[in-house]
């Protein structure tokens, strides 16, 4: 009996110990989904933006706080907005936009991305995007109807600009700046000077190249094939998946020693849009025409995007020597060039 009696106390006592190490670490649990808890808040507080410099951010009428942070979300741009809200809410920030166009840097907190955003100082600059594969004429275009300055001022400024160390100077080139000037959003004053934006674009463009070439070793030397080669890219692909296919042709004719023959070097070569090129442009004589001159063209013929430079840096492993457009959006590649052929009669070209 007294044996029952303490084996009993024993299986209390294992009992006891066992449901305070649970207690234990479900404490434990608790304090360190705090911790992360108030960890993930205050990181999202003092550094909500996920942008790797700057972000410019165009406040239009009938915007919110809220609707930005969406926005800015939606770009996977900013963290928790959730976050953001409670917190807004906690201390009264004041949410108040004005609209302009406003740039937010890396590492501002919500308090001052609230604070840029209803600075009236930024509401009379001009708010300009540049497509991917704008030409230097396209921007010029661009920037005179919004205002911001003549075509004439921006294609002599591009003309006279001086180039950075890794653009050859060369005569047979359209514009030497071409490829360099990056497609993006930006914010200029009133009455801005040209050469500021040529200056503010090519900055942009090293901020970009920079980040997207950390992992590899690029010289000088390199820099104007890889636009070259990312500004065809940009003009031929529909899709981002066809960008990197696009840039291993490229790079498999060139090994071969193969014409390139791509029919946006000559629509470049004459200087203006052709829907449907024919035999009759393609003897064009000019260094950009790859029909006539085998190689890269002279230099690039638009300013590419970060997905076409990326392609011209990172190409698909493939022996592909021929492609043309088999949909609305996406092509048809090959290494045969008797398949080329078939493919190219049953889809009517």
């Amino acid at each position: 009996m007294k044996k029952r009696v303490k084996n009993t106390n024993k299986l209390k006592r294992r009992r006891k110990k066992r449901k305070r190490n649970s207690n234990i670490i479900i404490g434990l649990i608790l304090i360190i989904i705090l911790f992360l808890g108030i960890f993930k808040f205050t990181s999202t507080i003092n550094k909500p933006l996920k942008i790797s410099n700057e972000e410019v951010v165009l406040v239009e009428e009938g915007d919110s706080f809220y609707s930005i942070v969406s926005k800015l979300k939606s770009e996977n741009k900013i963290k928790s907005p959730l976050i953001i809200k409670i917190y807004a809410k906690l201390t009264g920030l004041n949410l108040e936009v004005v609209p302009g166009s406003h740039t937010l840097e890396k590492g501002m907190s919500v308090k001052e991305i609230a604070e840029t955003l209803k600075d009236a100082s930024n509401a009379n600059a001009i708010t300009v995007t540049i497509p991917e594969g704008f030409n230097i004429e396209d921007i010029a275009t661009r920037l005179q109807e919004q205002e911001v300055c003549t075509s004439d001022e921006f294609l002599n400024a591009v003309k006279s600009y001086p180039l950075p160390s890794y653009v050859k100077d060369n005569p047979d080139k359209r514009y030497n700046l071409e490829g360099f000037l990056f497609p993006d959003t930006y914010s200029f004053e009133i009455g801005v000077e040209p050469q500021y934006i040529i200056e503010t674009m090519i900055k942009r463009f090293e901020e970009v190249f920079k980040e997207i070439t950390a992992s590899d070793t690029i010289t000088e030397e390199e820099v104007e094939k890889v636009v070259n080669v990312a500004s065809i890219i940009e003009k031929e692909a529909r899709v981002d998946e066809d960008r990197p296919l696009i840039a291993s042709v490229i790079y498999n004719r060139l090994k071969q020693n193969m014409p390139l023959q791509i029919d946006a070097t000559v629509i470049y070569a004459h200087g203006y849009y052709i829907e449907s090129v024919r035999n009759r442009h393609l003897a064009i004589e000019s260094k950009y025409n790859t029909y006539l001159y085998k190689g890269l063209p002279v230099g690039p013929i638009c300013n590419p995007g970060v997905e076409s430079l990326k392609a011209a840096l990172n190409p698909a492993s493939t022996d592909y020597l021929f492609y043309l457009l088999a949909s609305d959006d996406e092509h048809y590649f090959t290494n045969n060039y008797d398949d080329f052929l078939k493919k190219k009669e049953e889809l009517g070209y």
